[in-house]
């Protein structure tokens, strides 16, 4: 059931004047509920803004569904961001104990299947619910369909002006307005111009675990098909990633968890660098050594089998016709041709021109330039008593539980420090 909406703080009554709070959230994902409790847990009285008409939409899509909101392999070294021990600072003091600790005082039962950390319901929205009995719990305020517009600094703290016109007051504001990624769930990337007129400097925040644009028959010929490839991304000539996995072809280009995992570098160099000669180097079969690969080929070769059957048995049907194309044309010798051959299944380059939009993009990466937030505490270098959460943040992890990770942690050592920091 969602959390009800309040207008106004039960001390504030006044007609005219605006609700006052010791501790206000801008931003009600993973991050901001996680604040707003550590806050309330304090002692202080605490509100959550959200431009969304119910908070934590993104929590209810994430792991498919399941929510992966965490991993027992967490690790500050996984992730990137302009200030690493900044991450680390974080997970030394609230890691995978911590998390694990945290939920399942809020009643959330936890499982691992394979190092990632699921609720025991298989749903994400037990994970949402049993975060939101606890705002309940701890009385905080819940302003939905509040867009943030503007964080006023004054002299009793901030004030916090929606773009309908309402407004409400706070001692400390914590920051959790998320990155871009998913728009329509919420983040927009609004809260980085709140963070800029406060006088932040953003990192260029890109689209991360992001498919791929690329012009090739290859991706047209094969759109829809899936197989298990080794995927390695290039900038210049340099390998800045690999993974094994899926990659699905599509008209556009390429997907598939393998190229998700590899694709941030790319769209680092691609939007933020503005670089070209990304190139995506596949090998279609990566449980069979080249040598091996070679001989089988040069075996089908000997018995004269059809071109479009070479790869019978070894890949989906649907690449028989594609792979008969990278058959050197003219009469040559079997070992040669099957040595060109194995060579393009075993390195099957791609030139990407692009990726995918926010849309389709899992996670930003950018934002919030680390080195002006303090470690630990995360509070602003530049502002006191305002404070930084979740992925509005320059840091960024892999797929499987490693970015709700940061925004549980970054989001409950935030909200802790701006409650205990208030005299």
């Amino acid at each position: 059931m969602p959390l009800r909406r309040r207008d106004h703080a039960p001390e504030i009554l006044i007609s005219g004047m605006a609700p006052r709070f010791d501790v206000a959230v801008i931003g009600g994902g993973a991050a901001g509920l996680a604040a707003a409790i550590a806050a309330a847990r304090e002692g202080r009285t605490t509100a959550i803004v959200d431009r969304m008409p119910r908070l934590g939409k993104k929590i209810l899509v994430t792991g498919g569904g399941r929510c992966n909101l965490g991993t027992e392999r967490l690790d500050p070294g996984a992730f990137t961001s302009t200030r690493p021990a900044f991450v680390a600072s974080v997970f030394t003091r609230f890691g995978t104990a911590e998390i694990v600790r945290f939920f399942e005082e809020l009643g959330l039962r936890i499982v691992s299947d394979g190092g990632r950390l699921y609720p025991s319901t298989n749903q994400a929205a037990s994970v949402l619910k049993v975060l939101e009995l606890e705002i309940r719990r701890r009385d905080s305020a819940v302003f939905p369909g509040f867009e943030a517009a503007a964080v006023e600094r004054s002299g009793r703290g901030f004030t916090l002006a929606a773009v309908d016109g309402r407004k409400i007051e706070a001692r400390a504001v914590v920051l959790t307005g998320g990155g871009k990624s998913y728009p329509a769930l919420g983040a927009d990337g609004s809260a980085y111009a709140l963070a800029r007129r406060l006088g932040h400097r953003l990192v260029d925040p890109v689209p991360s675990c992001v498919p791929l644009l690329v012009k090739d028959r290859i991706c047209h010929f094969l759109q829809g098909q899936k197989i298990r490839a080794r995927v390695e991304a290039w900038v210049d000539g340099r390998a800045v990633s690999r993974a094994v996995g899926d990659v699905l072809f599509t008209a556009y280009g390429l997907s598939g968890t393998a190229v998700l995992d590899v694709s941030t570098g790319i769209s680092v160099a691609l939007h933020r660098e503005h670089k070209n000669g990304a190139v995506i180097r596949l090998d279609l079969l990566p449980d069979m050594d080249g040598e091996e690969l070679k001989a089988e080929l040069a075996r089908r070769l000997n018995g004269r089998w059809a071109d479009t059957d070479l790869v019978s048995g070894l890949l989906p049907e649907k690449f028989g016709k594609t792979v008969a194309e990278w058959i050197p044309a003219g009469p040559g010798p079997v070992e040669k041709t099957a040595a060109a051959l194995a060579a393009a299944l075993k390195d099957k380059r791609l030139e990407v021109h692009g990726t995918r939009g926010w849309n389709e993009a899992e996670f930003t990466s950018g934002g919030v330039d680390a080195g002006e937030i303090e470690d630990g505490r995360l509070e602003s270098k530049i502002v006191p008593r305002l404070f930084f959460g979740g992925e509005i943040c320059d840091v960024q992890g892999p797929r499987g539980g490693f970015n709700l990770s940061w925004a549980w942690a970054s989001g409950t050592l935030a909200g802790r420090a701006a409650g205990s920091g208030l005299a």
